[in-house]
């Protein structure tokens, strides 16, 4: 007896339904959604071209608007912006992904969290690299390969950044010895943990700074800075201007 043959299956062009759709905004719905999903896009010149309500609010803005157009050097500190900047230029020379980079975020109550950062390549309708695109996500200490000791110093920072910390103090809380917890650390963020410890006070400050009426002797405190006159020289090097200017000219422009 013999067997019959299956009836072969319907040849199905995926490639053909998805050019029949319209371009980006299936996108946007859908990236508009998850809660705790901050997603963009930006083009060759590392001006943003896209966001979702997520992350205009990480960058302290309100509105799109407030976003299109601008660039990291106009949210973040000058080291961190220049890390984003190179890293948008790594990813449209090589055309390769980057895959979960960790960063501090504020948080209304004062504290930090960290979230991964994934980069993209795009590409336009004849595959040229023309910008990248983003997504950042809240991590925790069960979706990270950071090392477990790291990521709990790392919450603590998050928490603590007012206080006095040392790295004697930020390694015991690793359980690891201070060289092998800047090691690890190190190997995970591509900085020393005091000079990630500032760029989380900076942070904190420019937060301060633009969701407050504080002095700016209080928001130095408050972010663990020694003084007034420590903040601003921090926040100098970092941002490219004063404290009072920075608050002046952000709230003129509001």
């Amino acid at each position: 007896m013999s067997l019959a043959h299956p009836t072969p299956a319907p040849t199905f062009d995926a490639d053909a339904f998805i050019r029949r759709l319209e371009p980006i905004r299936h996108y946007e719905q859908l990236l508009a959604s998850p809660p705790d999903i901050a997603y963009f896009a930006k083009d060759e010149q590392g001006r943003f071209v896209q966001a979702n309500p997520q992350f205009v609010r990480m960058l302290g803005a309100k509105r799109l608007e407030e976003v299109i157009g601008k660039t990291d050097l106009d949210f973040f500190p000058l080291e961190i912006a220049a890390r984003f900047i190179a890293d948008d230029r790594d990813v449209m020379t090589t055309g390769e992904a980057l895959v979960q980079h960790i960063e501090p975020v504020p948080l209304p109550d004062r504290t930090f969290i960290w979230r991964g950062l994934t980069k993209v390549p795009l590409r336009d309708t004849s595959g040229r690299i023309v910008g990248v695109a983003g997504v950042s996500f809240r991590l925790h200490g069960e979706n990270t390969t950071c090392h477990p000791g790291v990521f709990t110093a790392m919450e603590h920072i998050g928490k603590h950044y007012g206080e006095s910390l040392t790295i004697s103090d930020l390694a015991a809380l690793a359980d690891l010895s201070p060289r092998a917890f800047e090691r690890h650390f190190a190997s995970t963020f591509k900085t020393s943990p005091l000079r990630y410890l500032t760029t989380v006070r900076l942070r904190a400050a420019r937060h301060l700074l633009l969701t407050t009426a504080e002095s700016l002797a209080d928001i130095a405190t408050a972010c663990g800075f020694c003084d007034q006159s420590h903040m601003t020289a921090q926040f100098s090097r970092a941002f490219g201007t004063t404290p009072r200017r920075y608050r002046l000219a952000h709230a003129q422009a509001a």
